[in-house]
Order: structure tokens, then C-alpha cells, then sequence
């Protein structure tokens, strides 16, 4: 790709933005040298593997009933807390302290409904009104996702099959993707999607389901606009974060995790480019780990089927890495909102070194770092559909 690059903004670790044109890789690669930027990853990597284990220590806690973890000391109880130890220690091939193998999948296991399929948090159960059937409660949802992924990286499964997944027909599908919220809240629209295409997936690896997601791509492909490469608008409150945050779901659990081809790679990085630039979310003291993570990540998975503006993406992701490298907190990790550094979590450990590997990737640099994320945030994909 040797074509001026036009109006790219980048943003300083200052958070101001600045225009700058390239025309070629060799002109990123002398602003910012690959080479220092690889040993300034693999330095972080080794930091990290030293200090995973005090870490996860740091956050766990023993009772008189049980062992467990929290995401920050003092907080409520959750069901991802273990999901998210599992994973950071999966990241180094290893376990949390103080588990075996066989006491973490008993834990997850016992989490799920053996009726639904679904994974309720007995910590914050779901509303009286309530309808499994739609999968209506988000956190019972989202554990499909946590438990199931974190399971599988402890060489195990969930004990039952998604059963409202498996029994939901093609014509309630539909209604329930027509009904989301995609004027004005798309992360749930994405969130939903993701949600539910893991559950199939779930059953299809786990469970031996002939269901497939075909209905599912289907609506999809008929429904991303042609001009965003999205789905769902922007609204007035927070231009196109709704959109951009529910694309990386969306995709996710979907494109991404059953390997299929984006509908308009090229029109999505246009309009999360454009949205990186929006300084309410993406100026220094303002970073957190979803907004960020929701831009890496499609950026990733576009350029898996395009060359489009790889050029202006590599540099974002380098000044990225740059500013996100320097709010590690030596044996407590990151926080999810990235400066508050006296916040440190589980959450924001897990998803913040997601994100360096997928920013790294970007760059080609991602071997640096000496660990992959493993789980949720796997880089690649689950199930290919060509083969069932």
C-alpha cells in the first residue's frame, strides 16, 4: 500500500490530536522504530508472566465456605471474577493459585441451569419478569461467553446443552433481532447476537447440535448498512460508539468465531477510524478497556479480508500500545478505566492484555509479547461452518 494516506488524526499520549500523512510503511517505522516497540512488548511480557501469580493471589480470597474471587477487593462477588482468573493464568498456560483444575471446572459448572442452558449469577439474579426463553437477562447471557470459554480452557465443557438456544425457531429469531435496540443502543443489539451465536456455537462443539447459524447470517448480511459497514445509528449522546461497541460483539460471536467474511470490511474501518477520533472517548484520561477494545478489535478483523488503510491502523495501534504500556500497576494489573490505576481488576487485567496482544498484532508484533489471550478474547476462530 504506497498511496498518500489523507487526514489521519492520530492521538499523542497527551491526548491531542495532530494531522500527519504517510505514504509508506517506512515512514511509521521511523517515527516509531519497530524494534524499540518489540522489546518494549517483550519486556512487558516477561513482567507479566514474573507477576500473573501475585496477582491472581491478590484477588483471591478464603473463607470458612468456599474459595473465590472478586474482581476488586471489597467488591460484590461474581461469576467472572473466576472466569477472568482462569484466563489471565490460561494466558501463561497455568492455573489460578491455590485451585486445581478439577475444583475451578466443578465451580463453573455448578453455575448453569440445567433446564435453560443459561448461567444466571446467583450474586445478582435475574428480574422477576424475566424470560429465559429470549434470553432476556443479560448477565445469564453473557455467561456463555465467561463459563463456556473458561471451561473450555481448562480442557472441560459446560454439563448441559443451551436449550433455549437449540429451541429457538428461525421466526422468533428474527422477531427478537428485529426488536433490539439498534436506534439508540446498539452495543445491545451486538451483546445479544454475541450472546446467542455462542450458545449455538456451545451446542454445536459441546453437544454435537446440527443447528447452525444460517438464519442468523442470513438477517445479518441483509441488515449491515452499505455506507457504515455497521449495524445500528449513532446517536446524538455518543456519535458512533453504540455502533462501533456493538459491532465488536456482534462480530465476534458471529464473523469472527465462526470464521465468516465481514459484508463491507473496508466502509466498517472507515467509520471506526473515524471514530477513534472522538476525543469524549478516546483522549488519554478517558480510555477504558471496552471503548478500546471495541475499535481493535474490528480493526483486526477487517484487515483480515483488506489492505485498506492498513497504514494509518498500524500507527494508531503503535500509539496505542505506547500509552497503555505505561499504566501497568506491578502485581495488580490494569484498570478497566485505564489512568484510575488505584482501580486495578481482574476485568481490566484481562481485557487490557487482550488488547495489547490485538494491538500488537496490528503492528506484527505480537510474538513479542510471549503469551496469547486465551478465552473470550481469542484471536482465532472457534468453529468453521465449511466443515459441519
Amino acid at each position: 500500500m504506497t498511496g498518500i494516506v489523507e487526514d489521519f488524526v492520530k492521538m499523542a499520549p497527551s491526548g491531542i490530536y495532530a494531522q500527519v500523512k504517510f505514504s509508506t510503511m517506512r515512514e511509521i517505522e521511523d517515527m516509531q522504530p519497530c524494534g524499540l516497540l518489540s522489546q518494549k512488548l517483550s519486556d512487558f511480557g516477561k513482567q507479566v508472566k514474573e507477576q500473573f501469580i501475585n496477582l491472581l493471589a491478590f484477588y483471591a480470597e478464603t473463607t470458612e465456605q468456599q474459595k473465590l474471587f472478586r474482581d476488586r477487593p471489597g467488591h460484590k462477588q461474581t461469576i467472572r471474577a473466576y472466569c477472568d482468573a482462569v484466563e489471565i493464568a490460561a494466558m501463561f498456560n497455568s492455573l489460578p493459585p491455590g485451585w486445581t483444575q478439577a475444583e475451578l471446572i466443578n465451580k463453573l459448572q455448578r453455575f448453569q441451569d440445567d433446564q435453560t442452558g443459561l448461567l444466571p449469577d446467583p450474586h445478582s439474579p435475574p428480574a422477576l419478569d424475566d424470560q429465559p426463553e429470549l434470553l432476556s437477562d443479560p448477565l445469564s447471557r453473557y455467561h456463555l461467553l465467561a463459563v463456556g470459554y473458561a471451561l473450555e480452557t481448562l480442557g472441560s465443557a459446560l454439563l448441559h446443552p443451551v436449550a433455549v438456544v437449540e429451541n429457538m425457531d428461525s421466526v422468533t429469531l428474527y422477531k427478537q433481532l428485529n426488536n433490539l435496540p439498534w436506534e439508540n443502543n446498539a452495543w445491545g443489539g451486538g451483546d445479544w447476537i454475541d450472546c446467542y451465536a455462542t450458545g449455538l456455537y456451545l451446542n454445536i462443539k459441546m453437544f454435537g447440535s446440527g443447528k447452525r447459524p444460517d438464519d442468523l447470517f442470513g438477517w445479518l448480511s441483509s441488515h449491515c448498512d452499505i455506507d457504515s459497514g455497521l449495524w445500528g445509528l449513532p446517536t446524538t449522546e455518543e456519535g458512533w460508539l453504540q455502533p462501533v461497541n456493538g459491532f465488536y460483539r456482534l462480530t465476534r460471536g458471529s464473523f469472527a468465531q465462526f470464521n465468516i467474511p465481514l459484508p463491507y470490511p473496508e466502509q466498517s474501518i472507515d467509520t471506526v477510524l473515524a471514530h477513534s477520533r472522538d476525543l469524549r472517548f478516546f483522549s488519554a484520561e478517558n480510555l477504558n478497556a471496552c471503548n478500546v477494545l471495541d475499535v481493535a478489535h474490528p480493526l483486526w478483523l477487517c484487515l483480515k479480508q483488506t489492505d485498506y488503510r492498513r497504514i494509518e491502523i498500524c500507527y494508531w495501534a503503535k500509539n496505542m500500545l505506547n500509552e497503555v504500556l505505561r499504566f501497568w500497576v506491578p502485581e495488580r494489573g490494569f484498570a478497566f478505566q485505564l489512568s484510575q490505576q488505584q482501580d486495578t481488576g481482574l476485568q481490566g487485567t484481562e481485557m487490557w492484555l487482550s488488547i495489547v496482544y490485538i494491538l500488537a498484532d496490528l503492528c506484527d508484533l505480537s510474538s513479542s509479547l510471549g503469551y496469547t489471550p486465551k478465552g473470550v478474547h481469542r484471536m482465532e476462530p472457534a468453529l468453521s461452518l465449511a466443515m459441519k
